[in-house]
Order: C-alpha cells, then sequence, then structure tokens
C-alpha cells in the first residue's frame, strides 16, 4: 500500500503486457479504484491518484467507489454497483453508446483568482451536484506556499467549484477527499461520484 506515485508503472507494464499477451493492443482495461480503509497516512489517497493517472493510457477506465465502501475494509460489499460502473464504461466505449455518462467528476485544472481557487472537471455530466442538497461541498482543503492545509469552503459555480478559506489569503493548492474516511457530496447530476485529488503533489 505504500507504493503511492510508483504504482502507476505497475499499472502501465500490467496492462502492455496483459495486451501484448493476448495480441490485442487495443484491449479495453477496466478497474475500480480502491473504497475507503483503514492505511495510514497519505497512503491511499497517493494510491488513488496513482490509479488516476493510469486514466492517461488509451482504451482504460475507471470506476470510483470513495461513495459505497466499508470502512476499514477494502473489499466493498456492494458488488452491485461497482459492477454497474464498470459495464457503464464498457457501454460508452464499447457498444457505442453515446446516452451514458460513465464517470465522475475528475479534476481537469485550477485557476487563482486573488484568494480563492477555482477548479474545473472532466466528465461532469448533466452538471455538478452534491448527493445531500447541501449549498456547500464537503472534503475539500486549502493551502498556501507553507503547505498547511487546511478545511476549506467550497461551492458550486457555474459547472465549477470555488475552494476559499479566510486562514490562507493567498492559496496555491487545493486537495479533494484525502482523508481515508472521507465521503464527500460532490457528484455529478448522474450521481456518480468525485474522487481523491491534489493540485499539486
Amino acid at each position: 500500500m505504500g507504493d503511492g506515485a510508483k504504482y502507476f508503472p505497475k499499472m502501465k507494464e500490467l496492462i502492455t503486457n496483459w495486451r501484448k499477451n493476448w495480441n490485442r493492443a487495443d484491449l479495453p482495461f477496466y478497474f475500480v479504484q480502491l473504497p475507503n480503509f483503514k492505511c495510514g497516512g497519505d497512503a491511499l489517497a497517493e494510491l488513488r491518484e496513482a490509479q488516476t493517472a493510469t486514466l492517461a493510457l488509451p482504451n482504460t477506465g475507471m470506476a470510483a467507489t470513495i461513495d459505497i465502501g466499508s470502512y476499514p475494509d477494502c473489499h466493498c460489499p456492494n458488488k452491485q454497483d461497482v459492477g454497474k460502473r464498470l459495464a457503464l464504461w464498457a457501454l460508452a466505449k464499447n457498444y457505442g453508446r453515446s446516452d451514458v455518462v460513465f464517470s465522475g467528476p475528475i479534476y481537469k485544472s485550477m485557476k487563482i483568482e486573488e484568494n480563492k481557487i477555482r477548479l474545473t472537471f472532466d466528465y461532469t455530466g448533466a452538471g455538478l451536484t452534491t448527493t445531500d442538497n447541501a449549498k456547500e461541498l464537503t472534503h475539500f482543503e486549502i493551502a498556501g506556499e507553507d503547505n498547511k492545509f487546511v478545511k476549506a469552503t467550497a461551492q458550486i459555480e457555474n459547472n465549477t467549484v470555488v475552494v476559499s478559506s479566510p486562514e490562507v489569503p493567498k492559496p496555491v493548492k487545493v486537495r479533494f477527499a484525502w482523508d481515508e474516511q472521507a465521503i464527500p457530496n460532490l457528484i455529478n447530476k448522474e450521481g456518480l461520484p468525485a474522487t481523491t485529488f491534489r493540485t499539486q503533489p
């Protein structure tokens, strides 16, 4: 579990070798991102980060399970929703279903706007929303140059997320769901969850 960023090259090698062994360079490879479980420190967040990085490889897909785990167990008991989320990738990518939203929001970019940071996402579907109809989003943290993260206020604005804290007047970075027990409320309107990220290592 301590692999962190080192997990990405391992995933890349696995996928490359399977495609080579089956003589299918375009073989789809869909996988499940780890749910919440007892891991310690930043280990789970960093591993999820490496799993997300795997999406840079062609014909890959990832089902996020941050909202359906059973902490502290790493084995998600809700296999049905895991299977459905994997199936969404196959329906969209292999069966030509252009009407299917197959992923929850994944961090794309950030922009510093004075004392706030605005975040944009891929896979927002019909729009960003929350699981609980709350006005504020949960499990966002913000930091300045000192790298000291504090709990942040985060709100949806025009399909972006604006993050700030009075404790950080000059923010430079944001992280989300970095706690291994976090069950954040940010989803797209199709009900698929956003996953752990940080804007900078």
